[in-house]
């Protein structure tokens, strides 16, 4: 089944004087998600940002501060976001697939039970409104294996949320091209292994291996991979790097072009041995690597997903599985 994510703030819900928001989404959410019943696509709606921050990053709506767990009030709003996406979903439960609790709450700022007693109310929440729709809750940046334990009586339908990129941290961002994709069967292993216990699905994930896309560390900065924005390397990842043509598909030659197309199936094939994957993104403005609609149009992204020249389709529980002789992976 194919489905879109649909990121949305709570202040499409709720203002309060002296926030910088503006509301008026709502007419256009619903517009998308006619789109998609036209379409006969599914839609997770995904509640982006929260009161405070549960993160600090400007996906969350405030760059900075961590401040989403520091009053009650900020939980409270919350909720009455998550009331609002519940309403739509109910009102759209042939298109709502899900709703997202939040997304990307930051474990270094927050508190981990914290965070599970507002799932608690989360799931309530949505479900006495929205009863067959799916609770997805985020991992929190801890190993999904934190939340291996995670058994809340009388729960059901529930998909813990993962994101993995290549980029933000300097043990993927310095890898080399052979071994990304060796990291991408690492991830197989452990998704398979995560979703075991709790269905998993990679929420976010990407073809960059570069962090060079415009303002993608925030507004106004730079990339570690030049060494334009201040990092533990406190320089480029290795001499003279430079983010000209790293983020336009015109650029790349032969073998980089190869290159992303492997990197594609091989993460495809990672996530899909836990229970399915959203790209990030659909459609960008700039920065190819991150465009899904581009990429499958230039051939680096199998179109349709099931025509992959790297693996193969096995049908022992209707997952792809990297192919054991590729020569990447080693099972």
């Amino acid at each position: 089944m194919a489905n879109q994510q649909i990121p949305i703030g709570y202040w499409a819900f709720t203002v309060k004087d002296g926030e910088p928001y503006v509301q008026g989404q709502i007419p256009y959410l619903k517009q998308v998600l006619e789109w998609a019943r036209k379409y006969k696509l599914n839609a997770v709606l995904d509640l982006h940002g929260v009161p405070g921050s549960q993160n600090g990053f400007d996906n969350s709506g405030k760059l900075g501060e961590i401040g989403w767990q520091r009053a009650q009030e900020n939980i409270d709003r919350s909720i009455q976001a998550l009331i609002g996406l519940a309403n739509i979903a109910a009102q759209y439960s042939d298109v709502v697939d899900a709703v997202e609790a939040v997304n990307e709450p930051a474990i270094w700022g927050l508190s981990k039970q914290g965070i599970i007693d507002y799932y608690k109310r989360a799931y309530s929440t949505v479900r006495d409104i929205a009863p067959g729709v799916t609770i997805v809750i985020h991992d929190a940046f801890l190993s999904p294996a934190e939340w291996n334990d995670l058994n809340v009586q009388g729960w059901s339908n529930v998909i813990l949320d993962t994101h993995t990129y290549h980029v933000f941290v300097k043990d993927r961002l310095t890898l080399s091209r052979d071994d990304h994709l060796k990291a991408t069967c690492q991830d197989a292993a452990n998704v398979r292994n995560f979703n075991t216990h709790l269905w998993t699905v990679t929420g976010e994930w990407s073809l960059a291996t570069t962090d060079c896309a415009r303002w993608l560390n925030g507004f106004g900065k730079g990339a570690r991979w030049d060494g334009s924005l201040p990092w533990e390397m406190n320089g480029p990842v290795y001499p003279g790097a430079t983010c000209a043509g790293q983020t336009s598909i015109g650029a790349w030659d032969s073998s980089t072009r190869g290159f992303y197309r492997q990197f594609a199936e091989a993460q495809m094939d990672a996530y899909e041995a836990g229970s399915g994957w959203f790209f990030w993104n659909f459609k960008t403005e700039e920065a190819d690597d991150w465009n899904y609609i581009k990429l499958a149009q230039n051939g680096l992204i199998p179109n349709p997903p099931t025509d992959r020249h790297y693996s193969r389709y096995s049908l022992d529980n209707a997952h792809w599985n990297i192919k054991l002789d590729s020569p990447w992976c080693h099972e």
